[in-house]
């Protein structure tokens, strides 16, 4: 009778932990405090002293994002929105063939990521390279100088870093998002004080 019962308790047991692994790993819960800062450095070229007529108030900006496929595929969820909510932005589009010759506005961003997440836990450092151009044709050879030959016309690339930490009821899902979110927010809010914007 006692093994029969013991043997029931360890399959209840061994059920419990395989149901808490699915839910940690695959659903969207956050019981949790953070510690998140942001940092960036931007840099912006500009040719003449107007904006280029494809970037006039309510202008369309497509991206694109490279990098850990879950954390890029939330970047990508999070910026459209981000990017939307700045006031000289009409349209965000996700690219998903960025090489494909496109001359509206362009933006790719290419994050690298060092993680680790406990359900209970989890601390996360990510940098994100952005490059941007007027013209769609981005990223140019970094080692070279910018070179513009028409005017007006802007170009901007720069590098933003994120630590984060965080401890309480954490699912991996939800740690990702919370990620991408705050990167968005920072990538988004520059990109409008310092690129869409006449100094």
């Amino acid at each position: 009778m006692s093994t029969r019962v013991n043997r029931w308790w360890l399959v209840a047991g061994a059920l419990f932990l395989l149901l808490l692994l699915v839910l940690v790993n695959f659903f969207t819960f956050w019981a949790a405090r953070s510690t998140t800062e942001a940092t960036h450095s931007l840099s912006t070229y500009r040719a003449g002293d107007t904006m280029p007529a494809n970037m006039a108030p309510g202008f369309t900006l497509n991206y694109a994002v490279n990098g850990e496929e879950r954390l890029a595929a939330a970047l990508e969820t999070a910026l459209s929105p981000e990017l939307e909510r700045q006031p000289n932005v009409g349209t965000a589009n996700l690219i998903t063939d960025p090489t494909q010759d496109n001359p509206a506005p362009f933006l790719l961003v290419d994050i690298t990521t060092g993680r680790t997440w406990t359900p209970l836990y989890a601390r996360a450092t990510i940098t994100a390279q952005v490059y941007f151009a007027w013209d769609g044709d981005a990223p140019w050879p970094l080692q070279e100088p910018v070179i513009f030959e028409t005017s007006p016309a802007i170009m901007a690339d720069g590098e933003f870093s994120l630590v984060d930490t965080s401890w309480g009821i954490i699912s991996k899902p939800a740690y990702t998002d919370h990620l991408a979110d705050a990167l968005a927010a920072e990538i988004a809010a520059a990109l409008q004080n310092d690129v869409f914007t006449l100094p």
